[in-house]
């Protein structure tokens, strides 16, 4: 079989659409857009084709000393049809071992990798035994909720709770306004400051000009949309939507301190789920919940927005989630006793930001 290569500028300029000849319409975390925003913590995009292989992102730094280290974030795809089925981590060995063999090939110390992989004893004991090991995950979605968006307006709004269905329906007869809006700045500003208001001590943030950049970038490329809520004039919800392939997600949500409007956050769901139907999904991922064991754990720093997204499905979805694959175990062993420490350090303390 043929190796691995580095796509070529036209393949590049089209790489989205590479993306979506997955059989499960590809992850947002893999597109162009993606890419372009994580330059912003000084990674380099390389784009890796093949045959036979799906077309796949990753996310290069080079570490002093130890070379380079590369990042696939939701990658590579392992879906097997329309609905996103993943293949067994049996079957995303052989996969894997061929993007292991063009890392190696290309002076990588060390490969990270999502496959979006169900969770399993199983699974995780296939993947430890091919040298692969979970470590602390990067994106958000390793636990997640993926809504089944193909029905009408009817059939969706019919898997929600009964109170959920009151709660939207009394969010519009009170005249909550829920707009679509530009990415502009005075519009990402005031997402950011209610994004700010909600993360409090929760959960790290990244700078301001992180979120403009991905919120400007994917709805300048008709794959976001920011949408704000407003009681009266003013605005007291933000949402921000991605969509690619067969897939819109939740990316981003947000809402003031007073007291909502009964149902608005929900009301806003709705609006983003309507908007990631007119882009064609069929799924749509409300991007990161508690573990389906840990669901009740109010410990846990998803516990809260997971019991907003359980009103919407109790179905939760478990992925093996981020794994090291050491190329070079001697310099992975450095990187890791000291080296990464090092780098999260220093891009907190030079950029206010998180290394990965």
């Amino acid at each position: 079989m043929a190796s691995l290569r580095f796509a070529t500028a036209d393949e590049v300029a089209r790489w989205d659409e590479l993306v979506e000849l997955a059989p499960g319409g590809g992850e947002v975390w893999q597109s162009r857009e993606y890419a372009e925003i994580k330059r912003y913590q000084r990674y380099t995009p390389r784009y890796i084709v093949g045959d036979d292989f799906p077309a796949t992102l990753v996310l290069e730094k080079k570490i002093p000393l130890l070379g380079r280290f590369w990042y696939s974030p939701a990658g590579p795809d392992v879906s097997l049809d329309a609905s996103g089925t993943p293949m067994s981590a049996s079957e995303y060995v052989a996969r894997g071992q061929r993007l292991a063999d063009f890392a190696k090939q290309e002076g990588v110390f060390l490969l990270k990798v999502e496959p979006r992989l169900l969770a399993s004893d199983e699974a995780f004991a296939t993947l430890e035994t091919a040298g692969y090991e979970p470590v602390a995950h990067v994106l958000p979605n390793v636990s997640t909720i993926i809504l089944d968006i193909s029905g009408d307006e009817d059939a969706i709004m019919a898997a929600f709770s009964s109170s959920t269905r009151t709660k939207i329906r009394k969010a519009d007869k009170e005249g909550f306004d829920v707009r679509r809006v530009e990415a502009t700045e005075e519009n990402c500003r005031i997402m950011f400051d209610l994004l700010t208001g909600t993360a409090e001590e929760k959960f790290e943030l990244r700078p301001y000009e992180y979120f403009r950049d991905f919120w400007q970038g994917f709805q300048a490329a008709g794959r976001g949309q920011l949408v704000l809520g407003y009681d009266g004039d003013v605005p007291v919800a933000g949402m921000f939507a991605t969509a690619l392939g067969q897939t819109s997600g939740y990316k981003d949500g947000a809402s003031a301190k007073a007291k909502l409007p009964t149902g608005a956050m929900y009301r806003m769901q709705l609006e983003i789920i309507r908007w990631g139907k007119e882009q064609g999904a069929t799924r749509h991922d409300l991007i990161g919940t508690p573990p389906s064991d840990r669901l009740d754990d109010k410990s846990h720093r998803l516990y809260g927005v997971g019991q907003y997204k359980l009103r919407l499905s109790k179905d939760v979805t478990d992925y093996v989630g981020t794994l090291d694959l050491a190329i070079k175990p001697g310099k992975v062993k450095l990187w890791r006793s000291i080296g990464d420490r090092i780098a999260r350090r220093y891009t907190l303390a030079t950029r206010g930001d998180v290394f990965y």
